[in-house]
């Protein structure tokens, strides 16, 4: 599919690029799939950082930081909460709908989809290879859960079924091995690369 058969896709990753005019991303993505082999993962983020820059740019405000920054504070796993909350300011501030513009964002599901039945471009994979893209899917899984939860107990503030002050969501993860009942951060088990047992 062309860009100029964009009205034609009605799924979410369409919707956005007739939303926030982003012309050529169609080409981007096909092109950053087929020729660099970026994860679905990574053309997630890569929509996303369009999206957000294209909110930035029709706001017409200078706000701080490029929209690649400003995506990193608002979704990334290691921002400090107060970094993340003092950004989200700055872009409401700045006239930007911050929970319209998070809620635009797509997934890596999304992602496949929009490729595999909008543009025709095979998204088969032979899975997950090594500890780095394992790395990924469970930061992408981890990072989802939170947003799911922050939406959830921002829409029941809203409702007034929820009387708190401002929330930031954090979700661990821990693995335990049923052998040996040894627990680990996931983080720590991908860096160690294997259980305590396995050491003896």
């Amino acid at each position: 599919m062309t860009d100029d058969e964009l009205d034609h896709c009605g799924c979410k990753v369409g919707r956005a690029i007739d939303a926030y005019g982003l012309r050529g991303l169609d080409a981007e993505l096909r092109d950053r799939r087929e020729r660099d082999d970026l994860s679905l993962r990574a053309l997630a983020n890569v929509t996303n950082t369009r999206i957000l820059g294209a909110a930035m740019e029709n706001a017409d405000v200078d706000v701080v930081g490029d929209p690649s920054s400003v995506y990193e504070a608002l979704t990334g796993d290691d921002v400090a909460p107060e970094r993340r909350a003092d950004v989200r300011d700055q872009l409401n501030y700045a006239g930007i709908d911050v929970t319209g513009v998070t809620d635009d964002f797509v997934s890596h599901q999304t992602v496949r989809a929009h490729l595999a039945d909008c543009l025709d471009i095979d998204t088969s994979r032979q899975g997950v290879t090594d500890i780095t893209e394992g790395r990924e899917v469970i930061e992408w899984a981890r990072g989802r859960d939170e947003h799911i939860v922050d939406q959830t107990l921002d829409q029941l503030r809203r409702n007034g079924e929820l009387d708190v002050g401002s929330l930031d969501v954090t979700h661990s993860v821990r693995i335990t091995c049923t052998e040996c009942g040894s627990s680990y951060p996931v983080e720590e088990l991908l860096d160690r690369g294997r259980c305590a047992c396995r050491e003896k």
